[in-house]
């Protein structure tokens, strides 16, 4: 099987499964604007502001990137008892299948990291943050919450961002708990001493992180491996991934080292490219994809999200795409002509329909579920003409091509069609389905082709919709939030 059908496979699998994300949450601000002028009070530029953004941040970051792939997320982090706590709250409320799981703080602050932007460009950070270590009934909290999910969990995930919720005691306790359900431990760490993760299954330090910890200054390759080998050695660790900024990763088990090259891409913005890594990689452990693939994974999602603006997260309908998905034959005649040879060997024919603009867990769900009723499932894509008539000028995000080769790539859907007009009636005319399936809160006689789907004998059937997943929807959490 090709490496993109691999891929493909695990996105489709890794939908529900359960993830534990325990660590330091924060929330991202970016202050937008140009500057034009410098001050006559002193000698510093004046943002002319234009807009505010903010985004999930750190563990929540993770934790968001891993609800987006389709997974059951549950986030444990220490917050503050302050405004900044109600707007994180107010960010994560809006991913679907993520819950969080908060740890109030009367004594610290929530992390708030504001950046000012002009024309893209960041000018200046703000950190307003607390990074003392918790107290032991703060931790008692977050290692009694761990205890209930972790029964629930197929992978445990500690995000180290320095900022006190995560420390040598709780770490040890959390991993042991985890060893001890049978879960993998994969931790993004922060401490200059990796004994804080002794028995983890992997660690996902950068360079500089290694670094410190070996006490060494790595550059070469054979350096860092060794380096790598010795922290894994002295402290029971099964694998590192060390991610190389602009020279990709390079991960070490056992007596294997592999690496790969960055992805040649445009870089915007890293904000959060670790985040995106680390859940990728934990997205592979969750399915059993080879360790190797899981790295071609992270690899390439990280080239992704470099290119978009602030911290940020994906749609497997991109990271399909991006995997050079082949090339889609979206002609009516053609898929007529296999219809009718699937018809001569009994086969029954389903067909559903929509923009599918950025393939999202919604998505998935729905074609899955609609392809279990039949033998093969067409669907149905409308043109990019057709998008933006319905959905407006900024749409689509992806081009009908990238779309429907992310839609066949998957293994329940059998053909994809194109149709321009804004409703699928004709499309439906021309292929005669023997089940039409739609999703969402319809009454089947109010489905569009239901009157031609029964007068031939067919039926329509209504599948529930995934809640809180939408093309909309992720666009304001997958990305920036503007206000």
């Amino acid at each position: 099987m090709k490496h993109t059908d691999l891929i493909v496979q695990h996105l489709s699998t890794v939908q529900a499964k359960s993830v534990l994300v325990i660590g330091d949450v924060m929330l991202d601000k970016y202050v937008m604007g140009a500057v034009q002028r410098i001050s006559p009070e002193a000698p510093i530029p004046v943002l002319s502001h234009s807009q505010t953004s903010q985004a999930t941040g750190g563990a929540a970051n993770v934790a968001r990137n891993l609800a987006q792939l389709g997974c059951q997320v549950s986030l444990v982090g220490c917050v503050g008892q302050d405004p900044v706590a109600s707007e994180l709250f107010n960010v994560l409320s809006h991913i679907p299948q993520l819950s969080f799981c908060p740890v109030s703080c009367a004594d610290r602050r929530t992390t708030v990291k504001t950046r000012y932007l002009s024309s893209g460009q960041q000018m200046l950070r703000v950190d307003s943050e607390t990074t003392e270590q918790i107290t032991t009934q703060q931790a008692e909290q977050i290692v009694s919450q761990a205890k209930t999910l972790i029964e629930q969990a197929e992978v445990l995930v500690l995000s180290d961002y320095a900022k006190g919720c995560l420390f040598t005691d709780i770490n040890h306790r959390l991993i042991k708990l985890a060893q001890a359900n049978d879960v993998p431990v994969i931790v993004d760490p922060k401490s200059h001493n990796f004994s804080d993760y002794q028995g983890a299954t992997m660690l996902t330090p950068n360079l500089a992180e290694l670094s410190r910890a070996s006490g060494q200054a790595l550059y070469e390759l054979d350096e860092i491996e060794a380096a790598a080998r010795a922290q894994m050695k002295q402290y029971g660790i099964k694998q590192m991934l060390v991610t190389l900024s602009a020279r990709g990763m390079l991960l070490v088990e056992g007596d294997e080292v592999l690496h790969l090259p960055a992805y040649p891409c445009d870089v915007y913005d890293v904000s959060g490219a670790g985040d995106t890594v680390i859940a990728l990689m934990t997205s592979a452990k969750l399915t059993g994809l080879a360790d190797t693939l899981g790295m071609h994974l992270a690899n390439l999602g990280a080239s992704l999200v470099v290119a978009k603006t602030g911290t940020a997260s994906l749609t497997p309908g991109e990271l399909i795409v991006a995997t050079d998905a082949d090339a889609v034959d979206t002609m009516l005649a053609t898929t007529q002509a296999q219809i009718s040879r699937w018809r001569d060997k009994g086969k029954t024919i389903g067909f559903t329909n929509g923009c599918f603009d950025l393939l999202h867990p919604g998505h998935i769900h729905l074609l899955s579920q609609a392809a279990a009723h039949c033998d093969h499932l067409i669907v149905g894509l409308n043109s990019d003409a057709s998008v933006k008539r319905l959905k407006g000028s900024n749409r689509p995000i992806q081009p009908e091509q990238d779309r429907a080769r992310s839609l066949a790539a998957l293994p329940y859907v059998s053909a994809v069609v194109l149709f321009s007009d804004d409703t699928p009636q004709t499309l439906i005319e021309a292929l005669s389905p023997d089940i039409l399936v739609k999703g969402g809160d319809y009454v089947a006689e109010d489905v569009v082709g239901y009157e031609h789907v029964t007068s031939t004998g067919g039926q329509v059937i209504i599948i529930d919709t995934l809640p809180g997943h939408s093309t909309t929807g992720f666009l304001k959490t997958g990305s920036l939030k503007l206000y």
